[in-house]
């Protein structure tokens, strides 16, 4: 499902480690991203996200993460995840 290509950018804000520069390729993306979404007290919802394709990420009932992708038919050329906690406040599980 992933871009060879493909770029993750991700939010900690500071607040919660998160690598400082976005992470290229396919390997290293699919890597940090199963560890995020298969700890194993996450539940995933799907929901748009801006606008576009998108997961929410809810661990005992408080959402710690939100991925929104950009996708080309069946690929994901680029994400963004949002994993700082003072930008999730509006988002439910």
């Amino acid at each position: 499902m992933l871009h060879p290509g493909v770029r993750l950018t991700i939010d900690g804000g500071g607040v919660v480690a998160a690598p400082t520069s976005a992470l290229d390729g396919a390997s290293e993306v699919a890597g940090y991203l199963a560890g995020v979404l298969s700890a194993s007290a996450a539940r995933l919802r799907v929901a748009s996200v801006n606008g576009a394709p998108g997961v929410v990420v809810c661990v005992q009932g408080r959402a710690t993460g939100v991925l929104a992708l950009r996708t080309r038919g069946r690929l994901i050329l680029e994400a963004w995840l949002v994993v700082n906690p003072d930008k999730l406040t509006t988002w439910t599980c």
